[in-house]
């Protein structure tokens, strides 16, 4: 039978502890389910004590039923875990809640639901922004990869899909170049080889940057909610207890006209037509990688000089390259470019065509997107990174990332007064104030020119 606790808080409210007692557990400790009910603060006190024997009679009847897994008692690992597995998440969210619970699992996960408190979270946070050793960020390189692949007979791709990670990883590695330190060890167990034979670990002790702080304590935020929600806790630490980290706007990183123009020309003297259609039209579009990558022929519409962002491409552990929705309803979208763009890309169809003709019986692209492997199949987003990272150090420019040329796309359409529900639609931001607030630093510059402009116009001196 259920055990109805009544408790009278300072303010004079009523609420009810409700415990039912389970058989013991393997280390012969009795199991205990509970929750508190509060009634609404208008219910009268005997209407009040009559509800709580109803519910602690469902609540019952659940826990026998084993519907009720959870209670006030239970650790945010086990709830957590347990949270995500439930929740109807695309496939990269699931995997970066994953990412993200390793570090708050380290830090909280051991804390009973109803004894987790904001100095609990504060402390993490600090832990995170100090970069302190158990949560920093550490990469590894390897010199020996490479070889040991060679060795083994194996290819890139190949070991890849053996390995369960993306093949440009496997080729980051392969080149000596710093990868995560997960993927690493990933590649080592495979190998069966020891890490430390294989790879040079970095430990890097930085703090982590603040919108990734905020984006821990939006999930431990979203987690609570949820408990609260099913009465397992009376309150949302974090929510209601403390205020969310600070996140101080940082300035989108960006190529300036004349950098943009410096890149464009060099882009278009570009012998490989991959890197040079690929980037131009991420130059041009302000597409997202996965967006860029998701192109298929059929989007091309060569005569209106319109390119349809439908669909998109990503990588998923696993299952390797697949077609998913775009970031959101409004990144659906028609966007023009210039007619040039469109002579580039008939060039680039030229050397596609010959390409499947050339592997024949063997062409493996079925989807006929844009940007593919050597026999047809869609390439992995992370080769838009390889591309332009082979490009910049080819002409020693200043680093930028495919995301620089997103921004690059935006910045320049504000500074030549397109205005900006039109680069909202050409962008697929879902709402304006992401770009107001992404883009101060432009359009300050262009309110400066509007007044200016108006300033020549109402106050210019007669002749």
């Amino acid at each position: 039978m259920a055990h109805i606790t009544k408790r009278i808080n300072k303010n004079g409210l009523p609420s009810y502890l409700i415990r039912v007692y389970l058989d013991e557990d393997e280390k012969g400790k009795q199991r205990v389910k509970s929750f508190t009910w509060r009634p609404p603060t208008n219910m009268r006190e005997s209407t009040a004590d009559k509800q709580a024997k109803k519910e602690a009679t469902l609540f019952e009847d659940k826990v026998k039923r084993g519907l009720i897994a959870f209670d006030a008692k239970t650790t945010f690992k086990e709830y957590a875990e347990n949270w995500v597995k439930n929740q109807s998440l695309a496939f990269k969210t699931v995997e970066r809640y994953a990412g993200l619970l390793v570090r708050i699992n380290k830090a909280i996960g051991h804390i009973k639901l109803e004894k987790l408190q904001a100095h609990h979270l504060q402390e993490f946070y600090k832990i995170l922004a100090d970069g302190e050793t158990n949560f920093n960020k550490s990469s590894a390189k390897s010199n020996e990869l490479n070889k040991v692949l060679k060795e083994r007979k194996l290819s890139r791709e190949k070991f890849a899909k053996i390995v369960g990670v993306s093949a440009s990883t496997i080729s980051v590695a392969a080149n000596g170049k710093n990868i995560k330190i997960e993927n690493a060890e990933k590649i080592s167990d495979t190998l069966k080889l020891p890490i430390n034979k294989l790879f040079e670990v970095n430990i890097d002790k930085s703090g982590l940057s603040e919108k990734t702080i905020l984006h821990h304590h939006r999930l431990i935020t979203a987690i609570l909610e949820t408990a609260k929600r099913e009465q397992l806790i009376p309150f949302n630490t974090a929510s209601e207890h403390m205020k969310s980290p600070k996140v101080h706007p940082k300035e989108a990183k960006y190529l300036n006209d004349e950098q943009a123009k410096k890149f464009l020309d060099l882009l278009l003297q570009e012998e490989d037509i991959r890197i040079k259609t690929a980037l131009v039209l991420k130059l041009f579009t302000g597409v997202r990688r996965g967006e860029l990558c998701g192109l298929s022929w059929k989007d091309i519409d060569e005569e209106e000089c319109i390119i349809n962002i439908s669909k998109a491409s990503q990588f998923q552990s696993g299952k390797g390259v697949v077609e998913v929705a775009t970031k959101t309803h409004s990144s659906k979208r028609f966007i023009d470019v210039p007619k040039f763009i469109i002579e580039i890309l008939k060039e680039y169809k030229k050397w596609w065509l010959e390409r499947k003709i050339l592997f024949g019986k063997d062409w493996e692209g079925k989807e006929n997107r844009l940007f593919i492997q050597e026999r047809g199949k869609p390439i992995n987003p992370d080769t838009i990174n390889f591309w332009l990272e082979r490009f910049i150090n080819k002409h020693n420019l200043p680093h930028i990332t495919p995301h620089s040329l997103r921004h690059t796309f935006t910045t320049l359409q504000i500074a030549s007064g397109v205005d900006i529900r039109t680069i909202q639609s050409r962008t697929g931001h879902t709402q304006v104030s992401t770009l107001m607030n992404t883009y101060g630093h432009a359009l300050k510059r262009a309110q400066v020119q509007a007044s200016d402009a108006l300033e020549n116009i109402l106050l210019k001196k007669q002749s």
